[in-house]
């Protein structure tokens, strides 16, 4: 779980991350033009949240048990509960 929240703000942070080398190349780099820049912050924090609800979206398709088949509720079996779960289908497709 710890994992996954670090994951999702890693893509949070990481225009901003992108945008701080940026800069620091500009400033190495001998023919930039000094001046006053605007830093586009609201931008940076919209594309952290776009890739943030990508990451679920992607993670919605890509993880989790097989949904087609047939449910079997959770049920108590010699005094021991039996989580629920999805049996499979078995008609060959």
């Amino acid at each position: 779980m710890t994992r996954q929240i670090l994951e999702r703000l890693l893509l949070i942070a990481l225009p901003f991350i992108a945008y701080g080398a940026w800069l620091l190349v500009l400033r190495v780099m001998p023919s930039s033009p000094p001046g006053q820049r605007q830093h586009p912050w609201i931008w940076l924090f919209i594309v952290g949240l776009v890739l943030f609800a990508a990451s679920f979206v992607v993670w919605g398709l890509t993880e989790g048990d097989p949904t087609t088949g047939t449910y079997v509720a959770p049920h108590v079996v010699n005094g021991q509960v039996v989580p629920g779960y999805v049996k499979p289908d078995t008609k060959p497709q």
